[in-house]
């Protein structure tokens, strides 16, 4: 992991030209083998090219399946400073894309009223596991970014960290967002260029950070953009932090 996270802060250094020339060479001749000698069948390698089609149970499975095969834990001590700073006061926070349940979590330690909701069985029940060792209630529920299970406004946060990358329909998942929050959206999401072939099921690609806060079209936001190469988990590289106010 260490050579890793130095080979991303090395390519990182190169001119985008020379990155993009590289990429292609990757996409075009090996990324795809790569992939399928990696991880063998329970990998979709097709995954940017089929997501479009697939039916809400075959979206669960093939999350389901990821989950058993990897941790895909992204979220960072780093990540939860960061998040917890530009929530403000203690209030309930529903966690979009909750994964193992590492953010809801840390964010029930500090004192929030937290719901987690993931459209993965197989990641909530490991996230219920996790509470329950780590002696923090959490509420979890089944559900897609596209269509919470939630009213209007329930929440006074939403938190959405390393999903909206991976929504099916990006204009639903910002709206329904902002449905259910009252006071604030904050989003973290990787900054990335679109490629065919890679190492995740993303969807959605944010180059520059406005292309984020126009998603939410909100008046009132910040939009930053942090380093994130020396993470221990998951993910390694450039990411976006995404902070809209509703009120």
């Amino acid at each position: 992991m260490p050579f890793r996270r130095t080979y991303l802060r090395f390519k990182s250094l190169l001119p985008e030209s020379v990155r993009d020339v590289l990429s292609g060479i990757n996409q075009r001749l090996f990324a795809r083998g790569t992939l399928l000698r990696k991880y063998g069948s329970w990998f979709d390698v097709e995954w940017r090219k089929r997501y479009q089609s697939l039916s809400e149970d075959e979206w669960k499975q093939a999350y389901n399946e990821a989950w058993k095969h990897r941790t895909n834990d992204c979220v960072e001590e780093t990540d939860a400073k960061l998040i917890l700073g530009a929530l403000g006061p203690k209030g309930s926070v529903l966690e979009v894309g909750a994964g193992i349940g590492t953010l809801a979590i840390r964010l029930a330690k500090e004192g929030f009223d937290v719901t987690g909701v993931d459209v993965s069985s197989e990641a909530l029940r490991r996230a219920q596991e996790r509470a329950e060792h780590e002696n923090v209630t959490v509420q979890w529920r089944e559900g897609f970014a596209e269509a919470l299970p939630f009213a209007d406004k329930s929440f006074d946060y939403v938190t959405c960290c390393h999903t909206l990358e991976h929504v099916k329909d990006l204009a639903r998942a910002t709206a329904e967002l902002k449905r259910v929050a009252r006071r604030k959206v904050v989003v973290l999401t990787p900054k990335q260029k679109y490629r065919l072939y890679a190492e995740n099921y993303h969807t959605q690609f944010f180059e520059h950070p406005h292309q984020l806060s126009n998603a939410f079209g909100l008046t009132s936001s910040e939009c930053t953009e942090i380093d994130c190469f020396d993470h221990k988990n998951e993910f390694q590289g450039k990411a976006l932090l995404y902070v809209g106010h509703l009120e």
